[in-house]
């Protein structure tokens, strides 16, 4: 019995050490005088050894990120107010050595540039400055918000079913005060 308790705490400790190794997305929202909603972040334990060898393939991978501003409720669903998706995409070039990269908000491109460096790439997907979240309605002064930015990967690896990814967001809350 204690053999068996030791061995679970043991599992235990060692999947919240290699839990904590994983970085979470670092999200910041920042709120304008007239209550306009910024949000930028970056989440780059999400390049995965599997994003990096799909990219390093040559195979177009792309990451979807689904940022929401929302309210929370304590009787019903939190509401959304905003949603956007910026997506960010590399395909290498092995021909040349390089890596053509382009940032898409809702679907429109917005840059596209060639890196040559791997890093460069990496911090070019995972980052985002200032994804605009235009509210369908106006916030309310000293109320609890926040800001919550999933990811989506394209190609998808690992098993479908499996209810765990390896990152699959950050939040982070505000008070608007005005």
């Amino acid at each position: 019995m204690r053999r068996s308790l030791l061995w679970v705490v043991g599992v235990v400790a060692l999947a919240s050490v290699a839990w904590a190794g994983t970085a979470p997305f670092k999200v910041t929202p920042v709120v304008n005088p007239d209550g306009r909603v910024l949000a930028s972040f970056s989440a780059p334990s999400a390049f995965t050894p599997e994003a990096e060898h799909a990219m390093r393939s040559g195979m177009l991978l792309t990451f979807t990120f689904t940022v929401q501003l929302r309210r929370p409720s304590s009787v019903w669903v939190d509401r959304t107010l905003a949603e956007t998706n910026v997506m960010s995409s590399v395909k290498y070039d092995s021909l040349t050595g390089g890596y053509q990269v382009s940032k898409a908000h809702d679907g429109r491109i917005v840059a596209s540039e060639r890196k040559a460096r791997e890093a460069e790439v990496i911090h070019w997907m995972t980052t985002f400055e200032q994804v605009p979240l235009n509210a369908r309605e106006r916030l309310e002064r000293n109320a609890e918000y926040y800001v919550t930015v999933r990811l989506r990967t394209s190609p998808r690896s690992g098993f479908f079913l499996w209810p765990f990814g390896h990152e699959d967001g950050g939040r982070a809350g505000f008070t608007f005060i005005r």
